[in-house]
């Protein structure tokens, strides 16, 4: 038995010992996400009002519209939302006022008003289902009969900006497992989302740290502690590492546009860890696709440890794990989403720092092979590599990467050191 595979099955004990689940449980929480399906579309605007598109989720259950969740479309108006198997309904609006709620002074429409009732839209897993124009011409248009209107928060999408401790109990290292094996419950107990760790302070430069695989917020905690709050502000992403990694990075960009409409930041920096650096090379990737006239917005990117270009290990834990983690596709060396991120050029307009560590006469940090941290294509796309001796965890408590942080984060703006 190879060491992968027998490391994955030795998890695999541990964790049923530790935890009580079953396998069973484990499967079935996965695959609720494994394979989602897709409700893509398009908004036009045929309105005079001011205010940034808007795009709402809804169920219908016991004659009542309810709110799920909503999504901020592309320049060009295009939106998507993934779903588990079910029936929703689209409706869309100019948010005047930037508190993503509808208010009835706003202009909207809902996909289907020509017939008086909302169309509904059935999506099947792994199905894409691609919706018709909805164009807003005035205000959202009243539904006929006695069918009310209610609404239900979508926890992570209302986690956006939400202000927390990285003392919060969320924050437990038994929910960052729970995120990893069991997503579902992780969405629904924890929640997860995009949290600031202070007021949002107009002026200073707004740090994205992002966790990798088993992971959260607090693996950070020793350099948001010692980050120069001078001219930073700290915001950590919280997501649970089982699921697909589009799905992360896709919720990235809704959060950052959302985040943007309301404060109107001019720079975002992202700091990332392990498989945390290719959620940020694709959240980047596809926010400039999709908010061109936004460029400029990030303006920093680091990764440490990162597997670029995929681990060995994923591959054998997709082909011999009793139990398939979602991500392990993602991060499987040669994988799909993998290939389509590598084949994209990285924005010369964006510093990338590129830092890796080794274990003492290792090829790798114990964890990630050097290879896959430092491909030769992302050392020609990084303004600067970065090499410790440590491990792939340990390098987040390094005394030396710590200050070498603090001053790349001083130079990118030409400041002085902090003493």
């Amino acid at each position: 038995m190879n060491k992968p595979v027998h490391r994955i099955i030795t998890l695999f004990a541990t964790l049923l010992l530790v935890c009580g689940c079953s396998l069973r449980e484990i499967n079935k929480q996965i695959q609720v996400l494994e394979n989602p399906g897709i409700i893509k579309g398009k908004i036009a605007l045929a309105s005079s009002l001011d205010g940034a598109i808007v795009v709402r989720r809804y169920s219908l259950e016991k004659g009542v519209y309810v709110y799920q969740s909503f999504e901020r479309p592309a320049a060009n108006g295009e939106y998507s939302f993934y779903v588990i198997p079910g029936t929703y309904y689209i409706a869309a609006f100019l948010d005047s006022n930037s508190d993503a709620a509808y208010q009835s002074t706003e202009a909207g429409d809902y996909y289907g008003s020509d017939s008086g009732e909302p169309t509904a839209i059935h999506v099947e897993a792994g199905q894409t289902v691609t919706a018709g124009t909805i164009t807003i011409t005035g205000k959202l248009p009243a539904i006929s009969g006695n069918i009310q209107s209610s609404e239900r928060l979508d926890p992570v999408k209302d986690n956006i900006g939400r202000i927390v401790s990285l003392n919060d109990a969320m924050f437990d290292r038994s929910n960052y497992s729970t995120g990893m094996w069991k997503p579902v419950q992780f969405l629904t107990r924890v929640g997860g989302g995009l949290f600031f760790l202070q007021e949002y302070q107009t002026g200073k430069i707004p740090v994205l740290f992002i966790h990798g695989i088993n992971g959260g917020p607090t693996d950070w905690e020793a350099a948001i502690r010692n980050l120069d709050s001078r001219h930073f502000q700290p915001w950590v992403l919280y997501y649970p590492t089982g699921v697909r990694l589009d799905m992360i990075s896709d919720y990235l960009v809704t959060a950052i546009v959302d985040l943007h409409h309301t404060y109107d930041f001019e720079q975002l920096y992202v700091v990332s860890h392990s498989m945390g650096g290719l959620v940020a090379r694709s959240f980047v990737h596809k926010y400039l696709d999709r908010f061109p006239e936004d460029k400029e917005l990030i303006s920093f990117m680091m990764t440490v440890n990162s597997p670029m270009t995929g681990m060995n290990s994923a591959v054998s834990g997709v082909e011999n794990s009793p139990i398939v983690v979602s991500a392990w596709r993602d991060v499987a060396t040669d994988s799909t989403f993998l290939q389509d991120l590598n084949t994209w050029e990285w924005p010369d307009e964006i510093p990338y720092h590129l830092v890796f560590s080794y274990d003492t006469d290792g090829s790798s940090d114990g964890v990630v092979h050097l290879q896959s941290q430092i491909p030769l294509k992302l050392q020609a796309e990084a303004v600067r590599m970065y090499g410790f001796n440590n491990t792939h965890a340990g390098i987040l408590q390094d005394a030396a990467f710590l200050e070498r942080f603090n001053t790349i984060l001083a130079d990118s703006l030409a400041i002085p050191e902090k003493q």
